[in-house]
């Protein structure tokens, strides 16, 4: 993401018990030396980021107060939470005013170190709440957003370019080995089994055959030979009669009577 610092998660150790509590110090200890917002995207190992929140809790609240919800509220639900967690009075207070007096109270010193929220499963949480968040980092206070990948992609939307431009740091908690490799042998897999499917459907395609024998516009009636022309029904069963003759024969018959001219 633009203008935020990518962190790989990197355990220094084989043992996973001993790397997560190792990297919230870490996370507890940058919270601690600066005001900033933070981004961290978790897998869909449930367990696995409950406990490394916890951790990360308990390792902040060593240096800092901690503030953390845990559900999608709206903005009123979001400061009257805030408001509970700040023990300030809630009753009879609109959301606007709700807000006025969380913000006032994020302006005076914290009980100890600084102000940390901690939001948990932000990829649920609507678009006026994450901007209720981003409104909230204008105090002393630093922000962590904890959710899924799809957090980063409603956070490339327009309507939410704002909180984007605040992230100072993302952390990626979804970076094992085995996980990635996996992911590209899915990938390869996918691809080689489309490309054997469509060889195949072209070994089994019939080629078309060139035509090599075309008509010319034209001549080819004239090649033709010229169809009879059609006959009634009843001139083809009335016989067809002889013309008649203008002169009737003459045959010729030798006569021995005749007498030879004299010579």
């Amino acid at each position: 993401m633009s203008g935020a610092t990518a962190i790989p998660w990197l355990p220094t150790t084989g043992a996973q018990e001993l790397a997560e509590p190792n990297l919230a110090e870490q996370v507890a200890m940058m919270l601690h030396a600066e005001r900033q917002v933070m981004i961290l995207i978790t897998g869909r190992d449930n367990g696995r980021i409950v406990g490394f929140l916890a951790d990360l809790t308990h390792a902040v609240s060593h240096g800092d107060s901690v503030l953390r919800i845990k559900a999608a509220l709206d903005a009123s639900e979001f400061f009257a939470l805030l408001a509970g967690q700040l023990s300030l009075p809630a009753q009879r207070l609109s959301p606007m005013q709700l807000a006025a007096k969380v913000g006032e109270r994020l302006n005076e010193p914290a009980p100890t170190g600084h102000f940390v929220l901690l939001c948990e499963g932000a990829q649920q949480f609507s678009d006026p709440l994450l901007e209720a968040i981003r409104q909230l980092s204008n105090y002393p206070i630093n922000i962590v957003l904890c959710g899924r990948p799809q957090l980063l992609r409603r956070l490339a939307r327009p309507a939410l370019s704002a909180l984007k431009q605040r992230l100072n740091y993302r952390l990626d908690l979804d970076q094992s080995p085995f996980a990635g490799r996996l992911k590209w042998l899915l990938i390869f897999l996918v691809f080689s089994g489309l490309a054997y499917f469509f060889a195949h459907w072209l070994a089994q395609t019939p080629a078309a055959k060139p035509d090599i024998i075309r008509p010319i516009a034209g001549r080819a009636a004239l090649a033709r030979p010229p169809e009879p022309a059609p006959r009634s029904v009843s001139a083809a069963a009335t016989p067809r009669k002889p013309a008649a003759e203008s002169e009737p024969d003459v045959s010729l018959v030798f006569d021995p009577t005749l007498k030879q001219p004299p010579k």
